[in-house]
């Protein structure tokens, strides 16, 4: 099943959000594992809906997170959420049917999304609250004790 669902994500300096991240592509490795060992397995279709349901949670709570401190491109960054559980709703909708698609190729899909969310969005807010902490941090002294 190639490198789905790739690497662990990497810290964006948040220790709540980056706990999701990090239950978030537990869920996607879990399926992976389901999966491989049976690929109709009904369990790895709960941990999918799992995977949409930790998303909910975790956007939840990095809007908030990023309301709060002000981030000048939160309604973007809403959006790319509302893009992301939008493609989540739509493909719950037909699952299970005649027409579904098989869940290993969902959950990469839903995987790869992820990924380029973070590495975009996730890493922009990521570099401007490490700016923001920059510039409040007061210069090194230059002064000798005397």
């Amino acid at each position: 099943m190639d490198d789905f669902p790739g690497t662990p994500p990497p810290p964006v300096g948040v220790d709540l959000l980056d706990r999701q991240h990090q239950r978030v592509h537990a869920l996607l490795t879990q399926i992976r594992g389901a999966l491989e060992r049976d690929p109709g397995d009904p369990d790895a279709e709960e941990l999918f809906k799992e995977v949409f349901l930790a998303n909910v949670e975790h956007f939840k709570a990095e809007e908030d997170y990023l309301e709060s401190r002000g981030f000048p491109e939160l309604i973007p960054h809403r959006f790319e959420h509302e893009l992301l559980l939008d493609w989540f709703r739509d493909t719950l909708a037909r699952r299970p049917g005649p027409n579904a698609q098989p869940l290993a190729g969902v959950a990469r899909e839903a995987a790869e999304q992820i990924r380029r969310h973070r590495e975009t969005v996730d890493y922009a807010y990521a570099q401007w609250l490490e700016d923001q902490e920059r510039s409040i941090q007061p210069p090194p002294s230059t002064s000798s004790p005397s």
